[in-house]
């Protein structure tokens, strides 16, 4: 599996990660130490995995945004 220590990203597009679980055009996700965050806040344990997978396959759904400071 691809590991991603520290990384933002923003949606191009509104999308879903899965039924029931749509995000909007421009959403902000972050993975940071391995761990994923909407908003600023963690997505819970329970769905770690499918949103880290979800970003990995799914490239061309965002645009990088980290910031080097």
């Amino acid at each position: 599996m691809i590991k991603i220590k520290n990384e933002v990203y923003k949606l191009k597009k509104a999308t879903s990660v899965a039924k029931g679980m749509p995000l909007p055009d421009g959403q902000i996700l972050e993975i940071v130490q391995d761990v994923v965050y909407v908003n600023g806040a963690l997505v819970p344990p329970v769905f770690q995995e499918l949103f880290y997978l979800w970003i990995v396959d799914n490239p061309d759904l965002f645009d990088i945004v980290t910031m080097k400071w």
